[in-house]
């Protein structure tokens, strides 16, 4: 090891003092976990990913340079292989003005001509990194659709948190060519380089890696997040950005009661229609509807199935389904749509317009792909003459892992997904992200338009909710890190539908629907007519369908990173996420406890500090209409039956003694859609409020004595028992409304 770090100059990564610095020799090392790493290359060119060499550095020079995260130190070096032919030139820098964060940087000299064979294998490390002693646990996610969260290490083309028992944690990840990277735990330790199927690799090309240091693993996520956002210029997508992120929206996917399946006698357009007067007759204020697959022609395929339906032939309308079209539908029913797409079929007219890449022949799913970027303007042009706002692109792993030519050659995929990009973009599109693996995260960091991603397996009501809750918050936090608001699926809000292709009805609707307006993403209902629970819908919205959310998506609490590794056998704690509504007098918290494992539960509690949180809080047990007060630790109690949720709003307790639930009949009570303003003045609280004239609100305050209120327009005011003060009033023709109290 002596002979390694002088050769190489390793690098410690000191997570007590936060510092990257070369080795001097044994016993000159800080105290501290650290990393090392080292460079390798292929022992034959001919045959890379069977033996690496190590390189060996040439002569150290001091660098500064100006970066997208601020200026950088650090140090370049050449890279020579063991006849001294030079490899590459690396530089390893760390940022001036923030402190925990190192950037490496690498240039081929030489280009590589043949894969390894494997995609999991990279041909070369640029670097190779290994975890410091300790850091003995691993977050990060596999290479498939739904960026598959795991607590183990994985080849992967996103994020790898390492971590130990005390959540100090290090974030590596790509910072460039997100579509061909790839980071391999291979012997001990993550070779960071490209894809093994790449038939080659040009001399030229930067391999660059990003190591952010943090304490916890949320905070970790959205430290590295935020980073590799202002290094490409992007920023998180408005939450209110398109129409399925503002509006309650009506969906058609798997696990719908209309996927496949129309009422008896109706098409799908009257379906539609139908689910739209019922929908209006209920009150039930729908701003979109979801259009699935199930709207275009697909190929058929033999899959030995009862749907053996493959590639889109074309992208656009059943006749059958919609005999006046699609945009004759959308005046109708006086609302946009959210349209799906898949790949292409292999023997769809797109590939006899434009130039197409074949599937693998063995594939039975018969895949292939339109390289020219007129395929994409075509489709484009097709959304906005068919009334579609928002552009779901499926299928996105079975894109890579379908068609050869999207690994094989070097910016190949990623020229097919920013020409999608960029033509939804030129036509003012937003994108929703589905099936996604991790690259797809990563490279749409270039681009401003995919608001929100599926983060959850289809949904499925009554199988057990492990397999679909643990993953989506999971993955929620690779989302919003990275700029994009989760989406958990579309569900079922009441029990004893059958919806198609699914045997065991949804069993939960409750916790599906707070699921999802937690989530700050999309909320789906998918009921058939007549089944829609208005009441649970209505806790996610407005009386106009705005979607009341919080300030980030709710996602485990770190804690849950030390317990709850299986997804089957769980862990000690009920599987708890949180997430919050920050006011200028403070922080609502949002908690949600689920219980997963009836037979594993045994500390079915968390503490205040787990959560962020410090000082006197009021907490409200949403479900039981409870009250109570603690500074340490809320107990949840038996949870039951499997699946069963607890729902808490804590509030912090005002130096004035009073605590502000707010609107008790939504699932997030101090909503920023409902609540624009909420300040403490002095000992006088102002809320400000918005909403749809003529609609009823009720506002909860807590107060350890009789307050003085002024309410406009006037309120009926209820005192309870508990010391809650509840002011109920309707919202004027102006919408807005405002409450004093002290």
């Amino acid at each position: 090891m002596k002979n390694m770090a002088a050769a190489l100059g390793l690098i410690i990564l000191v997570l007590s003092v936060f510092a990257f610095a070369p080795r001097a020799g044994a016993g000159s090392d800080l105290p501290g976990s650290k990393i090392e790493y080292r460079y390798l290359w292929p022992a034959d060119l001919d045959h890379p990913g069977k033996n690496y060499q190590e390189l060996t550095l040439g002569s150290i020079t001091a660098v500064t340079q100006d970066t997208p995260l601020g200026p950088a130190a650090g140090e370049a070096f050449e890279l020579k292989d063991s006849a001294g032919e030079v490899i590459a030139e690396a530089r390893v820098l760390s940022l001036k003005d923030t402190p925990g964060v190192w950037i490496f940087q690498t240039v081929l000299k030489r280009e590589i001509n043949h894969p390894t064979g494997d995609y999991n294998v990279p041909a070369f490390a640029f670097p190779a990194v290994t975890p410091p002693p300790g850091f003995r646990l691993t977050f990060n996610f596999r290479v498939e659709e739904f960026v598959t969260p795991l607590r183990y290490a994985v080849p992967t083309t996103g994020p790898i948190v390492m971590y130990n028992d005390d959540l100090d944690a290090v974030v590596m990840s790509p910072l460039d060519h997100f579509m061909d990277a790839m980071q391999a735990p291979i012997g001990g330790e993550w070779k960071c380089g490209f894809g093994g199927l790449l038939e080659k690799i040009p001399a030229g090309v930067t391999a660059s890696t990003l190591v952010v240091s943090g304490k916890g693993i949320n905070a970790a996520m959205m430290r590295w997040g935020g980073l590799i956002q202002k290094w490409w210029g992007h920023k998180t997508a408005d939450p209110y950005g398109d129409i399925a992120q503002t509006k309650l929206g009506y969906w058609t996917d798997n696990g719908a009661y209309y996927y496949y399946r129309t009422e008896p006698g109706l098409n799908y357009a009257q379906t539609l229609l139908a689910i739209k007067a019922y929908a209006d007759r209920e009150k039930i204020p729908y701003g979109y509807i979801q259009l699935d697959s199930w709207w275009y022609p697909k190929a058929t395929i033999n899959l030995n199935s009862s749907h053996d339906r493959g590639g889109v032939m074309l992208w656009e309308p059943e006749p059958t389904m919609f005999p006046e079209g699609l945009p004759a539908l959308r005046e109708q029913l006086g609302l946009p749509f959210v349209a799906h797409n898949r790949y292409v079929a292999d023997v769809s007219p797109y590939c006899q317009k434009y130039s197409c890449v074949p599937g693998d022949p063995k594939d039975k799913r018969k895949g292939s792909y339109p390289t020219d970027p007129a395929y994409w303007d075509e489709i484009m042009d097709n959304a906005k003459k068919f009334g579609v706002e928002v552009y779901e692109q499926d299928w996105l792993y079975t894109h890579m892992d379908m068609v050869p030519w999207m690994r094989s050659g070097f910016g190949n995929a990623a020229s097919w997904y920013d020409n999608m990009a960029n033509a939804a973009a030129k036509r003012g599109i937003t994108m929703q992200l589905c099936m996604a693996s991790p690259e797809f995260f990563m490279q749409q960091l270039k681009h401003p338009n995919e608001t929100h991603a599926r983060v959850s397996h289809d949904y499925k009501g009554g199988l057990p909710k492990a397999f679909f809750w643990m993953p989506f918050h999971k993955a929620s936090l690779f989302a919003f890190s990275v700029g994009m608001w989760p989406f958990k699926d579309n569900f079922q809000s009441s029990s004893g539908q059958t919806p198609q292709y699914v045997l065991v009805p949804e069993g939960n609707p409750w916790e599906e629907a707070l699921i999802s307006a937690l989530s700050g993403g999309p909320v789906g209902p998918s009921d058939r007519i007549g089944y829609t629970d208005r009441e649970l819908v209505m806790r996610a919205c407005r009386d106009d369908g705005v979607l009341l959310k919080p300030d980030r998506p709710a996602t485990p609490i770190d804690v849950m990173f030390l317990y709850a590794r299986n997804i089957f056998l769980g862990g000690r704690r009920p599987w708890t996420v949180s997430t919050e509504s920050v006011h200028p007098f403070g922080r609502t918290t949002y908690l949600a406890a689920f219980n997963l494992w009836p037979h594993s539960m045994r500390e079915p509690r968390t503490r205040l500090s787990e959560l962020g949180l410090s000082g006197k809080h009021l907490v409200y047990e949403y479900r039981k209409d409870k009250v109570s007060f603690t500074e340490d630790k809320i107990n949840f109690g038996w949870l039951s039956p499997q699946g069963d949720g607890k729902y808490y709003v804590l509030a912090p307790v005002l130096p004035n003694g009073m605590a502000v639930l707010g609107e008790v009949g939504k699932f997030v009570t101090m909503s920023a859609k409902r609540f624009p303003t909420a300040e403490l003045e002095g000992r006088t609280l102002k809320l400000g409020i918005e909403g749809v004239p003529g609609e009823k609100i009720g506002v909860w305050v807590y107060s350890p004595r009789s307050p003085r209120a002024m309410v406009s327009p006037n309120a009926k005011i209820e005192h309870r028992d508990d010391g809650i003060y509840v002011y109920s009033f309707t919202l004027p023709e102006s919408g807005k409304a405002e409450i004093r109290v002290e």
